[in-house]
Order: C-alpha cells, then sequence, then structure tokens
C-alpha cells in the first residue's frame, strides 16, 4: 500500500495510485510528496566475509514510515491523446507505433533527462521530425515522431511523466548485506499499471500527520510530508515484490529469523507498523489463507483483528505497504494491499521472497562497485 504522487511538466500528465485486480480491488497505499539528494550508502564488512558461503536468514524487523523519491530512467508514455489541427485529427505519436507504457530515451541522439527535456525538443521541433529512440519491454528501437502545431504550440500527442513520491513502510534491514526492503510491493505507473523503470531513488524521512480512516469502497491513507533534504541512503530497484536499497545508517534492533514460506500457516500474527508519530507499534491480525509458495506476490490474505488499529484507521490504509508481519516472533511477510470493500482485510507477501531479492539487489550493487 504505497501513497503516490508522481511529478511532470506542462507536457505531463500525473498519476496517484496504482490499482490490481484482486478479490474485489486492492490498493497500494502512499501519500504526496515531493524531491531530493542523497549521500554515501552504508557498506558492511560481512557482506565481503559471508560471499559465497550461507547468509542467516536473520534481518531486523522495522515497520517504520519512510518516503520514496523515484526517477524513471526514461521518460514513460502514459497515455496519447488527439491533437486538434487546422488540416485535421492527429495523433503523431500513434501514427509512429508509440504506444502507453514505453519510456523514451534519447532524441535525436541526445538523452532525455526528463519531462523538460522532451517538451524542449518537441517544442523547438518546428514542425521538423524528430528520431525518438524508445523502449518496449527488452526491445529498443527508433520511432520518427512529427510534432503537428495545435492548440498554440506544436505537440506530439504524448501524457508523460519522469518521477514519483509518496509515502510507505520499511519492511527489514538485513545486517548481512546492508540492504533494506520495502512496501512489498513495486511502485506502479497509474495509466499503464507497469512497474516504473528506476534510474535513480532515495529513501526519506518523513512526518506523519494525520489519518484518513479507511471504509468500505473509501480505502484510508496515511497523511505525511517530507521532514527533510537529507537522504536516509539510496534505492536500487524498484520491482513487484517491492523496493530495495541501501542506508547511509544501519538501524538499531534486534534481528529475528525470517520463516521459509512452507513454514508460514494460517493463524494468529502481529503487525508492525507506524499510523502516528509515537513510531512502530504491533497490534494483532490473524492470517486467513497462505496460498501458492512458487507465486512471487499476493500470497497472504490477512485480517486486521486488533481493536486498536481498528479505531485508528479502520484496518489497512495506504501507506502501510511493507509493514512487517510476525508470526511466533518470527518475520513471515510485509502488508501489501487493502481489499477495498472491507479494509480489515488485505494482502500480503512472504518475507522470504523479500529477503532473496534484497540479497540479489544488493550482491549485484557491490559487484558492480567492484
Amino acid at each position: 500500500m504505497f501513497s503516490l504522487s508522481v511529478g511532470a511538466t506542462a507536457l505531463c500528465m500525473l498519476a496517484s495510485l496504482s490499482f490490481l485486480n484482486l478479490p474485489k480491488e486492492a490498493v497500494p497505499a502512499a501519500v504526496e510528496a515531493s524531491v531530493f539528494n542523497g549521500g554515501k550508502a552504508y557498506e558492511p564488512a560481512a557482506a565481503v566475509e559471508t560471499a559465497g558461503s550461507e547468509l542467516p536468514k536473520e534481518v531486523i524487523p522495522l515497520g517504520s514510515a519512510f518516503g520514496i523519491k523515484l526517477f524513471t530512467d526514461g521518460v514513460i508514455v502514459a497515455s496519447l491523446s488527439d491533437i486538434y489541427t487546422e488540416s485535421g485529427v492527429r495523433c503523431p505519436a500513434a501514427e509512429a507505433g508509440i504506444k502507453p507504457g514505453d519510456y523514451l530515451l534519447e532524441a535525436d541522439g541526445k538523452v532525455i533527462a526528463g519531462n523538460a527535456a522532451l517538451a524542449h525538443a518537441i517544442g523547438s521541433s518546428e514542425g521538423k521530425p524528430i528520431m525518438l529512440k524508445v523502449r518496449r519491454g527488452e526491445k529498443i528501437w527508433e520511432a520518427k515522431v512529427t510534432p503537428v502545431f495545435g492548440e498554440g504550440s506544436f505537440k506530439t500527442g504524448m501524457w508523460v511523466r519522469d518521477s514519483a513520491a509518496g509515502i510507505g513502510t520499511l519492511t527489514f534491514f538485513d545486517p548481512a548485506s546492508g540492504g533494506f526492503a520495502g512496501l512489498g510491493h513495486g511502485i506502479c505507473d497509474m495509466d499503464t499499471n507497469g512497474v516504473m523503470s528506476l534510474k535513480s531513488g532515495e529513501p526519506a524521512p518523513i512526518s506523519l500527520c494525520g489519518v484518513l480512516k479507511g471504509e468500505a469502497e473509501h480505502p484510508g491513507q496515511l497523511k505525511g510530508y517530507f521532514s527533510s533534504d537529507e537522504a536516509m541512503g539510496r534505492l536500487l530497484t524498484n520491482n513487484e515484490t517491492g523496493v530495495y536499497g541501501t542506508l547511509n545508517q544501519p538501524p538499531e534492533g534486534a534481528t529475528v529469523q525470517v520463516l521459509s514460506r512452507e513454514e508460514v500457516a494460517c493463524g494468529p500474527v502481529k503487525i508492525l507498523t507506524t499510523v502516528d508519530e509515537s513510531g512502530p507499534k504491533y497490534y494483532d491480525a490473524e492470517i486467513q489463507r497462505v496460498s501458492a509458495k512458487n507465486q512471487p506476490t499476493k500470497n497472504l490474505i490477512l485480517k486486521v483483528t486488533d481493536p486498536r488499529l481498528l479505531e485508528l484507521t479502520g484496518g489497512i490504509v495506504q501507506g502501510m505497504s511493507g509493514s512487517p508481519i510476525l508470526q511466533n516472533g518470527k518475520l513471515c511477510g510485509a502488508v501489501t494491499h487493502v481489499f477495498t470493500d472491507d479494509p480489515r482485510m488485505g494482502y500480503g507477501i512472504f518475507a522470504e521472497t523479500m529477503l532473496e531479492q534484497c540479497r540479489g539487489v544488493t550482491e549485484q550493487n557491490n559487484d558492480d562497485a567492484a
């Protein structure tokens, strides 16, 4: 449940929440925010010493709210629209074969740094063709787009975006690799439903200032704002299982064991989450169903039972995605979505999946740095 807002220029249209098709809709959660800079990442000596050997499956559960600032690897085409010209209705982007979900990488051989750079290239074209380098999935190709004049300027019929920001919850810190995991689901583009490709990004400190309580058909939301321009670390990836990265300073706290997928069972659990400025607290819940072990996400169906949390939030709200789920004192998963018809209910992901992803990402980052 990641509450999301996205950056744009006059050329661009921004999205807020990403929706997935779940048993009535389930919504990922977060709140509006802005953008920022970072420092040096914490590098554990243990990561080198244990390379190639079996790392302990122990992490520090966090449950703290944090801000996310993400810049995309290329400019996303969110949608296409018609342009009314003197010669009729046109959409140059569609005519060139461009589709929503494509990433625009270069314009006439120059890297597109963001929305403003693309807007400048189109606006200054004077109607001459622009050669765009486009990425669609794993395929990269070139499209010749000829802007047309309509409504006072040259246009191509594309609505684009290059960034996103919001609030979610940190799941754990892994002392063995120096990596952190959060959200339990990817940050997605609302219009295309695709996971946003990460160019750069940072976890940021935030202050919570309220809760919009969840009700049937109206998912709730944590409200907050970025409280500092200082980065907490660096994002390394955004994929369907969450966001992963490194922190400038390792958090304090006792480690707990991570349950394997096979060990997770139906029954009572504790959710560790932050809903106000007093910090993370444990709340009662229960796992009502454990689904197939071989799917990457939506592994658990969870129900909040704690009257305190129900009174505060109505159950699961946007901004709680990533909240650790502990079973018998061991980390078994993380909250990811809320069911819109019943905010007490939601989905979770296996913690073991997130740990595997976290270690794979940090290992790759260490290899690249070497």
